[in-house]
């Protein structure tokens, strides 16, 4: 089995840092509908709230969440400790709409899960995380980068900030985070530089389009694992196994 290929390294300090739109919402992410799409009659559409900022693609969700929570700390609850931040990647849906979809369906965003990470108890001021003190983050996403996500320059990032449940539990996970595969209903393929993947098995996500049929592997149609526009695609006619998914709801688990 193939190690992950390194994370790029990149110089701070002689990189031109890119322009970050970093929605941010209580309690639950943004629908699609929220971010309205660039038209000629209205090139500039209005925006959920937002903070804008300046960063490369080695950024973090620790990263993300201290600039967020240090730019504006009145977004978290009080008690902060178990405080969940869940963060999505929003991004144009270059996929051609089925034939069953909408005339209007064109022009939209879609989505897919960057992970999450939960405020801790901090060291210095045992269970409170209020003050100047930095936030004291746990959790299996802290490292996960924009250039992890496939994030494309003129992406969004959405977050959701989930208070502590009434007796400080933390909130699981939602859904589609749950699962690493994305939703029960499968999420968008995987991109690459700025475009999707075909992907066999559920993961194909609604309307991605693959060798033949529409991303839904019912008899091997469309290969399993990832290939690019251009190559050729192996012999399927053996099928293959269906999509599913490779992950537990989080349930009850310390995520510190």
């Amino acid at each position: 089995m193939s190690s992950p290929a390194p994370k790029p390294s990149i110089d701070r300090q002689n990189t031109t840092p890119f322009h970050l739109k970093l929605f941010y919402r209580p309690s639950g992410f943004h629908t699609l509908s929220d971010f309205p799409v660039p038209t000629t009659s209205d090139p500039s559409p209005p925006l959920p709230q937002h903070l804008q900022i300046y960063t490369w693609y080695s950024c973090s969700l620790s990263e993300l969440s201290h600039l967020l929570t240090s730019a504006l700390p009145d977004l978290l609850p009080n008690p902060t400790v178990g405080t969940r931040l869940s963060f999505r990647l929003v991004y144009p849906d270059t996929r051609p709409p089925l034939p069953s979809m909408p005339p209007d369906t064109k022009g939209r965003y879609t989505s897919k899960e960057m992970g999450s990470v939960v405020v801790a108890p901090s060291v210095e001021n045992g269970n409170d995380n209020s003050g100047s003190v930095p936030l004291n983050l746990r959790g299996e996403d802290l490292d996960k980068t924009l250039h992890d996500a496939r994030f494309v320059i003129g992406d969004f990032i959405d977050c959701a900030i989930f208070p502590p449940l009434s007796d400080g539990a933390v909130v699981p996970l939602p859904r589609s985070q749950a699962y690493p595969g994305g939703s029960r209903t499968g999420p968008p393929p995987p991109r690459e530089n700025g475009y999707t993947r075909g992907r066999g098995g559920h993961g194909g996500g609604r309307g991605a389009h693959g060798a033949s049929g529409y991303g839904r592997d019912f008899g091997g149609n469309i290969p399993s694992g990832e290939w690019r526009r251009g190559e050729r695609l192996p012999d399927t006619s053996h099928g293959g196994g269906r999509g599913g998914f490779d992950g537990r709801r989080d349930r009850g688990r310390n995520p510190y």
